[in-house]
């Protein structure tokens, strides 16, 4: 198994878990504050990796790893797992969620641009088509949703798109940037939780939960957080961007695979299309993976 397979299959993973996200999502905020649930998630993601560390006797490595980026931690952690998490919030306040992920999904082609612009990434041209088919995909998708032809630009829409590109920024940025995986997950996750912790003056946090909903965004926070960026931040060092992009366009697929069965909504025939075009995109870059 090649390198670039290994990747291509943590991004996989990654995604698989991710998509999971949406659902269990949507079951906390019924019983929760939007906000609220977004604080513990952070909470147990932090808690979740400060234990794996323990396990791993590496505890020592995150005041080494803080020693030497002392900036970017800070800033990656506000930016992907504070700003971000903000503004998504925001999106589906101000804007139908058919609009919200379709804009949200933007980030992939985001990420393309910004590592060109950045840090001078090249992207191959068979990359960047599998990346354009599996948006036309995404696109396909959501519009199944409705609204989406309705689409103007509103506060609503540019909070959408400042959701993506803070979300590709963090993406790029932490591919590019040469530290320990978990030590550093710990700390980026560490940081979005002090951001989101300062905002208690503004949106009110509901501290006293029962026991399933605890049970509930420990889920949350400990796979599709904690573990879930661990895959995918290996993946990111491991395949080139575009690739890594071609992947993430997964998670709208498998996300609404979950709601089907878990919250019994049905898929209809133009989202079943959709879902074909995307899974197409990314068969079609793994086989690009297998021969790298």
């Amino acid at each position: 198994m090649t390198e670039s397979f290994k990747g291509t299959l943590y991004a996989l993973l990654a995604v698989a878990m991710f998509a999971t996200l949406g659902t269990g999502f949507k079951m906390a905020v019924t019983r929760m504050s939007s906000f609220s649930v977004v604080v513990w998630i952070a909470i147990w993601a932090t808690l979740a990796l400060f234990f794996i560390l323990i396990r791993e006797r590496r505890v020592g490595a995150i005041v080494s790893e803080f020693r030497q980026r002392p900036f970017f931690f800070p800033v990656a952690g506000i930016i992907g797992l504070g700003v971000q998490q903000l503004l998504c919030l925001k999106t589906y306040e101000y804007i139908p969620a058919s609009q919200a992920v379709i804009l949200h999904y933007t980030y992939p082609l985001m990420m393309l641009l910004l590592s060109w612009l950045f840090f001078r990434e090249k992207t191959g041209l068979w990359a960047l088509c599998c990346v354009a088919l599996g948006f036309a995909g995404v696109f396909v998708l959501v519009s199944a949703g409705g609204g989406v032809g309705d689409l103007q630009l509103s506060i609503g829409v540019a909070v959408a798109l400042g959701t993506a590109f803070s979300f590709a920024l963090f993406c790029v940025l932490i591919k590019h940037a040469d530290f320990s995986v978990t030590p550093g997950m710990f700390l980026l996750n560490l940081f979005g939780l002090l951001f989101l912790l300062c905002l208690q003056p503004v949106y009110p946090m509901q501290w006293s939960v029962s026991g399933t909903d605890l049970l509930l965004v420990a889920y949350l926070g400990i796979f599709p957080t904690a573990v879930a960026f661990i895959l995918w931040n290996k993946a990111l060092r491991m395949i080139p961007t575009g690739r890594s992009s071609n992947c993430a366009l997964l998670v709208p697929i498998l996300s609404l695979v979950f709601i089907t069965v878990i919250l019994k909504e049905q898929i209809t025939l133009i989202q079943a299309v959709g879902m074909s075009i995307v899974l197409l995109s990314v068969f079609l870059n793994v086989r690009l993976a297998g021969r790298s």
